[in-house]
């Protein structure tokens, strides 16, 4: 697998612009979920109680959003296609969370690591590399945060395997649907 993206290192607008989107993604996220604890509308930070979770996860659904709508060729940054199909997978990954959260509690955590390794496991394919280290690693990690997601009683193991399984599915069906 490529471990550093020659098109980056020579497009300084799109890496900066990139890294506003990471900022938008990150930083506005963990400020808006922070205020809404500090304001009351979630008891903890965990959001653990299935019936707060809805206002949150909108607001980050709508910060990433935010960023997918970046990612468009509006602005006259060509943002290569693989950057703006990742982005389309977390908004399509969100939103199905989003929307199962509705009726059943799910692990976001989980949901995130399983479009990470679904990601991971299609670049690499598309790259026609084998480089099982960064597969091995990603599943590995998934293992210890779905073993403290369950250790710190956040989540049940049916919570942490649907939460998985939707973000892995959610992420390599647009890759594929998007690149091909």
């Amino acid at each position: 697998m490529k471990h550093f993206d020659v098109y980056l290192s020579n497009r300084i607008d799109v890496f900066i612009y990139l890294a506003l989107i990471i900022v938008i993604t990150t930083l506005a996220t963990g400020f808006s979920i922070l205020l809404m604890r500090r304001r009351g509308m979630i008891s903890d930070l965990d959001i653990r109680n299935r019936s707060e979770r809805f206002t949150p996860f909108l607001v980050v659904l709508g910060y990433y959003v935010m960023a997918y709508v970046l990612t468009l060729e509006l602005t006259g940054i060509a943002i290569p296609v693989l950057y703006r199909s990742l982005m389309l997978g977390l908004v399509v990954s969100i939103l199905t969370g989003l929307i199962i959260t509705k009726r059943f509690k799910l692990s976001m955590h989980l949901l995130a690591i399983g479009g990470v390794l679904a990601a991971v496991i299609y670049v690499g394919a598309i790259n026609a590399t084998s480089d099982l280290s960064w597969i091995a690693s990603i599943v590995i990690v998934s293992g210890l945060l779905a073993w403290s997601r369950l250790e710190l009683q956040a989540h049940t193991l049916k919570e942490v395997y649907v939460g998985f399984s939707v973000g892995f599915v959610c992420m390599f069906s647009v890759l594929i649907l998007q690149i091909g």
